[in-house]
């Protein structure tokens, strides 16, 4: 014990004397174009053992209804990039999936179902496009974020990067048209751009939706122009409307519909040959797991594409590519959980023989639970801060008698070691009923952006500080990119859409 007591003695004072000669060991300070962060401040909002506090930073589509000034009343003011969404005509939209390209150094972002300005997100009507695409070189997301344009594809205003059919819901049900198209995510890989996208059949009751095949499309001038990759698709099934499912994913309805094809039998073995030479064996690439994919660069040589079933009610799992082989379909591998366990030793099946294999599945999830747990929206990236892969998700309401845990609808995350999991323990950002964040009463505020000096304002006193959220909002979906993160990743931001409204929202996280 006396050996002890001396050996820290002498330690310690080793120590003072390094002090004292003002070799100290240095503290990390943050970038000077970054605030520091006022942990007193945040301190009695801390969530979790992860997430200290969580704040609105600005509405960056449409109006907002929501908002309260300082009366009370409620008060509808404008984002920041009010003019120019009312000049590309984007009025109601959801979604914003960042991705970015290195060549440019632009961000964009992908937005769904989008319709003209007048209607203000309230109601989906007049000038329906099924995506629209932000582009932006704003990185400093302190004071919300600035698009500096709109794709436009040769038009004078935003339109659809990848356009739906458009077909009538009952044409749709029966004959398994397509209705809209939704971008699910992109990625750049040595100079050319991919997005992936979802053919909707038709949507449900809230939650629910049902696709025909998830498809690619890709640029290799920057995204100025976009052509299909027809071997980049997988069928949500092979048995359920196949041969429509086949034409819809070789853009070849406007054919088969001046040919009078009204059912199954009016297709004729010419017809599928002429599909078929654009998508190969496609009778062998039924994939409901990845009817929605989003893909993100695993930083190892691989491209990770994380996929979901029809709608929100079930879980995630992951396929990799090697970069160079990003456009062939055979080469994707599948995980198929690990070998005795061992997250080191993940199972990855190749090709047609991996489709069949995570089909049949059940241990192949993303989660170290191995749950199917219902979730939508999905995003990863690293987290220099945590040390982590981060996957970031909405998960829907799940009731007790649906089996296992009741838990309400949330924004959240988990982290894994490996980008293909097994992620752990669910962090919740947002819940549906508390959008309550950090306003000195619990309410949800604005912060760090004065509308009134920026112009945007409706009257000289309105500022973000004024601006109070109901206490009852319902959202969905939440993405973030690691581009969109400060302090080395102890602040980052995300995407929210409003269900109401029909408008996404920046948000900000700072981690403990």
């Amino acid at each position: 014990m006396k050996k002890l007591t001396r050996g820290v003695c002498l330690l310690l004072s080793f120590v003072f004397l390094l002090c004292a000669a003002g070799c100290a060991v240095p503290v990390e300070q943050p970038p000077a174009d970054v605030d520091p962060i006022d942990e007193l401040k945040l301190s009695k909002y801390t969530r979790d053992s992860y997430i200290m506090s969580v704040d609105g930073v600005e509405l960056i589509t449409g109006d907002n209804p929501y908002v309260v000034g300082a009366d009370g009343n409620t008060f509808v003011y404008n984002s920041r990039n009010h003019k120019a969404l009312k000049s590309d005509d984007v009025g109601g939209t959801d979604l914003g999936v960042p991705f970015y390209n290195s060549v440019t150094g632009e961000m964009y972002l992908l937005f769904g179902d989008t319709f003209g300005a007048s209607n203000n997100g309230k109601n989906h009507s007049g000038n329906w496009r099924s995506s629209v695409m932000a582009i932006s070189k704003d990185f400093d997301l302190s004071d919300g974020l600035t698009y500096d344009s709109w794709w436009r594809g040769g038009s004078d205003q935003a339109e659809a990067v990848i356009e739906g059919k458009h077909f009538p819901k009952a044409e749709c049900i029966a004959k398994g048209l397509d209705s809209t198209k939704i971008p699910q995510g992109g990625i750049e890989i040595n100079g050319t751009v991919y997005i992936f996208y979802e053919s909707i059949r038709y949507f449900g009751v809230p939650g629910t939706w049902y696709v025909n095949y998830q498809g690619v499309i890709k640029s290799t001038d920057n995204c100025r122009t976009f052509e299909r990759v027809h071997d980049l698709t997988w069928f949500n099934s092979v048995t359920n409307h196949f041969n429509y499912a086949l034409f819809s994913a070789a853009e070849s309805w406007e054919d088969a519909t001046n040919k009078d094809v009204t059912s199954e039998g009016d297709i004729t073995p010419e017809m599928l040959s002429e599909a078929r030479e654009k998508i190969d064996n496609a009778e062998k690439r039924e994939a409901p797991y990845f009817s929605q994919c989003y893909p993100v660069d695993g930083k190892d040589g691989y491209v990770y594409v994380f996929g979901r079933k029809n709608g929100r009610q079930h879980g995630i799992k992951v396929a990799r590519v090697a970069y160079e082989n990003i456009e062939d379909f055979d080469s994707y591998e599948y995980y198929c959980g690990n070998e005795n366990g061992d997250p080191d030793k993940p199972i990855w099946k190749k090709g047609y023989e991996g489709l069949r294999a995570i089909n049949n599945d059940t241990k192949g999830y993303v989660l170290a639970t191995n749950e199917d747990e219902p979730s939508s929206n999905m995003s990863v990236m690293w987290n220099e801060y945590l040390g982590k892969w981060m996957l970031f998700y909405y998960r829907p309401q799940k009731n007790s008698a649906d089996g296992g845990q009741y838990y309400p609808m949330s924004v959240g995350f988990r982290l894994s070691d490996t980008v293909w999991g097994n992620y752990g323990e669910y962090h919740k950002v947002l819940e549906t009923d508390f959008f309550l964040p950090d306003g000195p009463e619990g309410e949800f505020q604005f912060i760090g952006y004065d509308y009134a000096e920026k112009g945007f304002a409706q009257t000289p006193d309105d500022d973000a500080s004024s601006f109070k959220m109901n206490k009852t909002v319902t959202f969905y979906s939440g993405f973030v990119h690691e581009k969109y993160q400060e302090l080395d990743g102890r602040v980052f931001y995300f995407v929210l859409t409003l269900a109401d409204v029909y408008e996404s929202v920046l948000m900000k996280v700072t981690l403990n």
